[in-house]
């Protein structure tokens, strides 16, 4: 996403959930692979996914660097539904070392927290 004016940001980080508004103090964080979610100066709301790197708040400006970051309406459910079916299988081989282990793990956490967020715009029923 390319700089926009927002009236507040909700980060998944590692202390937890933070919320940024105009006028927060400067401060640099690392984030967790969770939902995001934002209020443009319009006042539209926003959210998506975003896992694990770093955030910055400084000068009213915050900057965002992750591994992954979607929009709501750029996530596919179905892909997130396959990639929840192959984490899950991957982590049920006993021959995975602690780094695989890790790595799909991290892919399942994705994969629910995609289907989490795009459910919003595809209620069951």
């Amino acid at each position: 996403m390319d700089q926009v004016e927002i009236n507040a940001v909700t980060l998944p980080t590692s202390e937890g959930q933070i919320q940024v508004l105009p006028g927060h103090a400067a401060m640099i964080g690392t984030l967790e692979t969770g939902v995001f979610n934002y209020q443009l100066a319009n006042g539209t709301d926003g959210s998506g996914v975003i896992s694990t790197g770093f955030f910055e708040v400084k000068e009213g400006i915050v900057s965002v660097m992750a591994e992954t970051f979607e929009l709501r309406e750029e996530i596919n459910l179905a892909r997130a539904q396959t990639a929840q079916k192959k984490a899950e299988t991957a982590l049920q081989g006993a021959a995975l070392d602690e780094h695989q282990f890790r790595k799909y793990q991290l892919k399942l956490q994705r994969a629910l927290v995609r289907q989490q967020v795009s459910a919003r715009d595809h209620p069951a029923g």
